[in-house]
């Protein structure tokens, strides 16, 4: 079996594979004050409540984009399955053209998650990753990944307007039909979202009129937490896929796993 791991600033997300087939995930708080010791029992319980023994886990894959968790995911991967762990980065086979002007600085859950949806899907093609940091990110009509955005998850937004106001409440994050709140929760719940859809619908758009495709239907693969947020987008072809990440991982390890060892 191959384990899968998503390695973010809010959680750590596991996805185990047996064979091709995604049998279980779950993810845990990303805490670099936690143990290793605590972090493996918790993980152990997890897994064992899947019905999947630790001596079944085979290799391990994973994305980090939080550098100071490497050695410490490494560590705890060792005591767990005594296994090393395959990153993706440098030197590892991806079969995705990236021209940006620093392919390297490029996250590796950006790049898996375009592997994963140009596998699927035909370009041209937007990735869109609804998740604490929201990305999306675009394949051209040439399968070249071009780069995309970055910007703040609605989960974060709702953070920070907690965080620096204080008599404001903490409010669910739903979609809400009216426009206007007429309470100070409805008009924050309303806000948020708005706000946030809004912002990804306009980026969207503005990304088909500078690429020339306002006139063609567009691939949009949507990924993250958020993603059943956005319901539809003008003259695209919406697809859904909650664990792009973990598909993403599996394509690559297949493409890395005879050279794990030289």
């Amino acid at each position: 079996m191959l384990l899968a791991a998503n390695i973010n600033n809010k959680f750590i997300e596991f996805g185990i594979f047996d064979d091709e087939k995604l049998i279980g995930n779950f993810k845990i708080k990303t805490d670099i004050n936690r143990s290793i010791d605590e972090l493996s029992f918790l993980i152990k319980n997890l897994i064992m409540e899947r019905n999947i023994k630790l001596q079944d886990i085979d290799d391990v894959i994973g994305s980090n984009v939080v550098p100071e968790l490497t050695i410490f995911f490494e560590k705890l991967i060792k005591n767990l399955f005594n296994k090393n762990v395959i990153f993706v980065g440098t030197g590892i086979k991806t079969g995705l053209d990236i021209k940006c002007e620093n392919p390297k600085e490029v996250g590796s859950d950006r790049i898996t998650m375009a592997v994963a949806g140009l596998s699927s899907t035909k370009s041209p093609l937007l990735i869109v990753n609804m998740s604490h940091v929201t990305t999306i990110d675009m394949i051209n009509k040439e399968n070249k990944f071009i780069g995309g955005l970055i910007f703040p998850g609605i989960d974060l937004c709702q953070e920070v307007l907690k965080k620096e106001s204080a008599k404001l409440p903490n409010v669910e994050i739903v979609a809400q039909e009216k426009i206007i709140g007429n309470s100070t929760r409805s008009a924050m719940i309303s806000g948020l979202y708005r706000s946030y859809i809004n912002a990804c619908k306009g980026i969207i758009s503005d990304i088909k009129n500078s690429n020339d495709l306002n006139n063609d239907k567009i691939n949009i693969v949507l990924t993250g937490d958020f993603s059943e947020l956005l319901d539809d987008v003008e003259n695209s072809n919406i697809h859904r896929d909650k664990f792009l990440i973990f598909e993403g991982l599996k394509i690559i390890y297949n493409l890395n796993k005879n050279n794990k060892n030289k």
